[in-house]
């Protein structure tokens, strides 16, 4: 089967339409060159709308021959094109039949392969199945014809053995973060990247655990400087108390009789204090029990 042409020849298609492309160029280049810089007035607009017009009929004039031409020179053409894609229908329909029964059997090849490769994957995955599914190690390019069986059996053997490996790994490790590296590799099939997770769980526990550790301290200082302020603003007035009962005893130091029943005097002293919220809250609690009445002074 062979297509040819026996007319027009090579040598007979139209090469070039002849017209006086020149002469028309010369003329019009002269015409719109003076239109181009031409100013009209008001008065002169009626000529104007003439020359617009004038000028607008001749574009119309060459438009239209440019497609009477192409509709000539297209009639030829839009005729073989309408052979041509009959021909083409009919050629199609056989290819379509062939294609039809190589895409079969290329599909029924694919099955075959994916049938052998299952079987393969079948007799090898022993008891870690569950742990790589055949889905999860068979690739589409190895149905392909040109991937051979022996590159695909060396692509599972080597994933099984990986996967064995690294469960076995896991198994032996000894940390609180197991169950988070297991779930990492089974998803990624990377020991590497599930001790990876397990170091920076354990960089982050770390950190939580200093961070806490430092709360405490602060806590426990703060506590401590709490007390320590309490403890200092009771001794201030045990001192004070001390202070103020040493006349009393110095004058009840005088013996009396042992059936005389002494009532002790009750003093009153006025003193501004200075002290933080927390010593004056110490001292007010010093008061309370050691059962001192106290009030506030009266503004002079």
């Amino acid at each position: 089967m062979e297509l040819r042409i026996y007319n027009p020849q090579d040598d007979g298609f139209i090469q070039k339409i002849e017209w006086n492309f020149e002469e028309l160029k010369n003329e019009i280049t002269v015409a719109s060159e003076e239109y181009a810089v031409s100013v009209y007035t008001d008065d002169a607009i009626k000529a104007a709308k003439a020359d617009r017009a004038k000028l607008n009929k001749f574009v119309d004039a060459m438009e239209a021959k440019r497609k009477e031409l192409k509709k000539k020179v297209m009639v030829p053409y839009e005729q073989f094109e309408k052979e041509e894609k009959e021909l083409v229908a009919i050629v199609q329909r056989a290819i379509d039949n062939i294609d039809t029964q190589v895409k079969d059997y290329e599909r029924r090849q694919r099955e075959e392969k994916t049938a052998k490769i299952r079987e393969f994957y079948d007799d090898n995955i022993h008891d870690i199945e569950k742990y790589l599914p055949f889905e999860r190690v068979f690739k589409p390019e190895y149905a392909n014809a040109s991937t051979t069986m022996k590159s695909v059996k060396e692509d599972i053997l080597e994933m099984i053995q990986k996967v064995d490996e690294g469960l076995a790994i896991l198994n032996e490790v000894d940390s609180p973060y197991a169950g988070d590296m297991k779930e990492v590799f089974l998803r990624t099939y990377d020991i590497g990247q599930a001790i990876a997770e397990r170091n920076r769980l354990e960089a982050a526990e770390q950190k939580r655990k200093e961070y806490e550790a430092e709360r405490a301290k602060a806590k426990a200082e703060q506590e401590a400087r709490r007390k320590a302020e309490a403890q200092a603003v009771m001794a201030a007035g045990k001192k004070q108390e001390e202070k103020t009962a040493e006349p009393e005893s110095q004058q009840t130091a005088v013996p009396v009789p042992a059936v005389e029943i002494v009532e002790e005097s009750i003093h009153v002293l006025d003193f501004r204090v200075y002290a933080t919220s927390i010593q004056l809250a110490g001292l007010k609690q010093y008061l309370k029990t050691n059962g001192i009445r106290f009030e506030p002074v009266p503004k002079q």
